[in-house]
């Protein structure tokens, strides 16, 4: 299994507040609806990534093993360790000293699944040391 994520930060309590503006009229993804340039409030985007500061860790991803759940390398993940993982949701693991990333399957035996078929699944065994870090709770990527 290669290195899927690498630690990268813990999320800061001591962040500056970022606002920007922001329209709630939603943008069509087809044919285009312009709004106007009406701005309609302002959306702190740390308030909006990140609930439990304290709890939350950014991983970077390298590997395809998620692509198909629209992760590619190169993004960031932020984790919230507080939040119990549920079966579906994408975690964060530490799987016998390597970090990587997959779906939680809460099946009998429970597994890591990635989302491309051109890899396996992670069996987790009675012999596997496995920690969930915790769920994905947003994907950040940068276009420039």
């Amino acid at each position: 299994m290669s290195n899927e994520v690498s630690p990268f930060a813990k999320a800061s309590s001591d962040s500056i507040k970022v606002e920007l503006p922001v329209a709630t009229e939603s943008i069509q993804a087809g044919f285009p609806a312009p709004n106007g340039g009406y701005i309609d409030g302002k959306l702190d985007v740390n308030e909006f990534l990140i609930s439990s500061p304290h709890s939350t860790y950014i991983y970077k991803v390298s590997g395809e093993s998620m692509i198909d759940a629209g992760i590619m390398p190169g993004d960031y993940v932020l984790v919230d360790s507080s939040i119990e993982p549920s079966n579906g949701d994408v975690v964060v693991a530490l799987v016998d000293g390597e970090y990587t990333i997959k779906e939680l399957v809460l099946s009998n035996p429970p597994k890591l699944v990635p989302r491309n078929s051109e890899y396996a699944p992670v069996q987790i065994t009675e012999s596997s040391l496995v920690t969930i870090i915790g769920p994905v709770i947003s994907v950040v990527r940068k276009y420039h």
